[in-house]
């Protein structure tokens, strides 16, 4: 089974972006929520900018399928 991590691309970070440690669990299906903090100046994302990526990796193990409450959300989806 697969699990990711969503990571912030190096260039948007030295523009002072951050992102808090974002996991996607094995199993999930859905769109993926991002939260995006600002630095100390501007920095506009245009719609189809490549600002992160996702880093997939192997779980080891007897994996434990994702069945949260954000299964299958579209959109962003408010907490629950």
């Amino acid at each position: 089974d697969v699990a990711g991590l969503v990571e912030l691309r190096s260039t948007f970070a030295r523009l002072g972006l951050s992102i808090p440690p974002t996991v996607i669990d094995s199993g999930f299906e859905g769109q993926i929520t991002l939260e995006v903090h600002g630095g100390a100046f501007p920095v506009v994302l245009k719609r189809g900018v490549r600002f992160a990526h996702i880093v997939f990796f192997r779980v080891e193990g007897e994996p434990v399928p994702y069945r949260g409450r954000y299964q299958g959300q579209r959109g962003v989806t408010l907490p629950r």
